[in-house]
């Protein structure tokens, strides 16, 4: 048996249609870039879609017109809450009370009901599991934690993530509860799964200018799936490391070519 996936992350819708532009146009974007491209039975988006749900969902439903099963894991943008200067005056800070799982909670409350859009998320009822045609895949954030001195001085005052991810917590603590989170989801997933969905990278990617950044990869012990597909970083790869395949296809930024590339599971 076979399933052949589709993949792709960090489309950062942003730097292709403006905040100020209809939502309309993501459907025209879908269809003029990923439409024609189609190989595979289900989509996989390894986050970083936008920072406004509304235009997330806009492009998971665009994509599910052509593909059988959108399967969708959120990246660090999505757990973003525009601030001004630390000035919680933007609408969408309010709109979550300030607190950015009530917007993850909003968007796995959107596709709850959804056959084939599915938001792979440990905090909704999949719990990070979904089985396609025997394919069992599993899918999370897994969020980072800063390791050494120059991480965290780069994280908590300067990086997006500290500043726009919300929380009655410290900027230290918020960092470190998702990362504890995502952790523990990883140690008590089954043995197994035949694909893991991430978005941060599960390793140091020493070939990456950001490789050595502890806040763009989360190092596991083991790989518990022979195939991986991750995002973040912002580099495309197709490497082999213990055995495990790890794919990253980042459309990243407005120079980048919208490439959909395609894998194989077999059984």
């Amino acid at each position: 048996m076979e399933l052949n996936i589709d993949y792709v992350s960090d489309l950062h819708l942003t730097h292709y249609i403006s905040k100020n532009e209809s939502i309309t146009k993501i459907d025209k974007l879908v269809h003029d870039k990923i439409s024609m491209q189609v190989k595979g039975n289900i989509l996989v988006v390894a986050g970083d879609i936008d920072e406004d749900i509304n235009r997330v969902s806009e492009l998971l439903y665009s994509c599910s017109k052509y593909y059988k099963k959108v399967i969708f894991v959120l990246g660090n943008h999505e757990y973003y809450i525009p601030v001004i200067k630390y000035i919680y005056t933007d609408p969408m800070a309010k709109e979550y009370n300030y607190n950015s799982m009530n917007k993850v909670y909003r968007l796995n409350e959107i596709f709850k009901d959804n056959k084939d859009i599915i938001i792979l998320d440990k905090t909704n009822n999949t719990k990070g599991l979904y089985t396609y045609n025997t394919f069992l895949l599993a899918g999370d954030t897994l969020w980072y934690k800063p390791v050494t001195l120059v991480d965290k001085l780069y994280n908590y005052p300067m990086q997006n993530d500290s500043r726009f991810i919300l929380s009655e917590l410290s900027k230290k603590e918020k960092i470190q509860k998702l990362h504890n989170d995502s952790i523990s989801w990883y140690n008590n997933l089954p043995n197994n799964i035949d694909l893991i969905i991430t978005h941060i990278p599960p390793f140091r990617n020493k070939s990456n200018s950001r490789g050595n950044n502890s806040c763009y990869y989360t190092e596991v012990k083991e790989y518990k799936s022979p195939v991986w597909i991750y995002g973040h970083d912002h580099k495309e790869e197709d490497i082999i490391i213990n055995n495990t395949r790890l794919v990253s296809n980042p459309w990243g930024y407005d120079t980048k070519e919208f490439k959909i590339k395609t894998l194989t599971l077999t059984k």
